[in-house]
């Protein structure tokens, strides 16, 4: 009987050994397992690698940054050519119109010798030599005026006969000449001036309005 449970015992002892193969291996009476470190191995190697299409990615994105500072590059070269064509321009007109204000304070001279002129017929001129030098010498004042203005750019004009134009007319009255035709200039009153194609002052003239005959 006891031979018997002897066997048992040693039967049950033999059958439950723990092999060392099955848990992991054994260091310094411990087990560790090799699935853990293959799992921890796992992370470090997917980080090493480069994501799939990153380089593609990183190369679109440096063309979009170039093409965007070629833009700029562009719109501030376009700007600096517009400031410098507008400053151009500025300094021209300045040259052009900067005697705009001078010039009209000449105008008023201008016409009293005008109207000096016209003042006395030819009949009393061709009468009295004193008279007619005295006409010619004011006249010769008058030419040179004109002449030294036209120089810069001044020009008079005397639309008698034209069609009325209030861009550069001023009607001071209107007169009824049948003989005329209608909204047309029909007496200067004061002659009109161009400084390079700009009007300093209109001319002042009587405007012709035909009435219908009732």
């Amino acid at each position: 009987m006891n031979s018997l449970i002897r066997r048992s015992i040693v039967s049950i002892r033999t059958s439950t050994v723990i092999k060392p193969s099955s848990f992991g291996l054994m260091r310094n009476n411990r087990f560790y397992s090799t699935e853990n470190n293959q799992e921890a191995a796992k992370p470090e190697e997917t980080e090493n690698k480069p994501a799939p299409g990153s380089l593609e990615e990183t190369i679109e994105k440096l063309k979009e940054e170039l093409e965007e500072t070629k833009k700029q590059l562009l719109y501030t070269a376009a700007d600096r050519e517009n400031v410098r064509r507008f400053a151009k321009e500025d300094n021209e007109k300045a040259k052009k119109f900067g005697i705009q204000s001078f010039t009209k304070e000449l105008l008023e001279v201008v016409d009293q010798l005008e109207m000096a002129t016209n003042l006395f017929p030819k009949e009393k001129l061709d009468a009295n030599k004193e008279l007619k030098d005295l006409h010619e010498g004011v006249k010769m004042t008058e030419q040179l005026f004109l002449k030294i203005m036209g120089n810069q750019g001044l020009q008079r004009f005397n639309p008698i006969g034209e069609k009325f134009d209030f861009n550069s007319h001023h009607a001071i009255y209107e007169m009824n000449d049948p003989t005329k035709e209608n909204n047309t200039v029909g007496h200067v009153v004061k002659q009109g001036y161009k400084l390079h194609d700009r009007l300093v002052r209109p001319a002042m003239v009587g405007v012709n309005k035909i009435k219908p005959q009732q």
